[in-house]
């Protein structure tokens, strides 16, 4: 059996040892933290971001009009299909042009204010969604009436 002295002498080490690495932890977090935040307060990455920022609804938009595109293969009416094929092809053109405008009136404008880019427009953002629900709407009516699960069981 050890000595009382020993025991409470490696307890006293250990503690005193983890509240150093404790507080030597704190100040590494501290400067990296530090370095950062240097790093990402820098002009490029706030360009970065801004541009992120002015491309994200353009973005968002055009991944749904993919997917419903991908989704609208297997729908059973052809003209349907085509018409929707056609506004999906015309919004995604829409998106992309909107989005090129917006970048070049980022370069033109530097503007702080996201209301000067045409990504933000009211009729951008309200067109782009009305017609996303128009498309599911004529989609929904078009096709077949889903089996009840009380009747798929008879």
């Amino acid at each position: 059996m050890e000595d009382k002295f020993v025991k409470f002498s490696k307890l006293y080490i250990y503690i005193f040892l983890s509240v150093l690495a404790f507080i030597v932890s704190i100040g590494l977090l501290m400067a990296v933290l530090y370095g950062f935040s240097k790093m990402v307060s820098s002009h490029p990455v706030d360009v970065a971001f801004e541009l992120i920022v002015i491309a994200l609804p353009a973005v968002i938009f055009s991944t749904a009009y993919i997917i419903f595109f991908k989704r609208t293969k297997f729908h059973p009416s052809i003209p349907v299909k085509y018409i929707s094929y056609a506004l999906f092809i015309l919004a995604l053109a829409y998106c992309a042009v909107a989005l090129v405008w917006s970048i070049r009136d980022y370069f033109m404008l530097k503007s702080s204010s996201i209301t000067e880019y045409h990504t933000f427009a009211l009729l951008f953002l309200a067109g782009n969604v009305g017609l996303l629900f128009l498309i599911a709407i004529i989609q929904a009516l078009t096709t077949e009436k889903e089996v009840d699960w009380r009747e798929r069981k008879r």
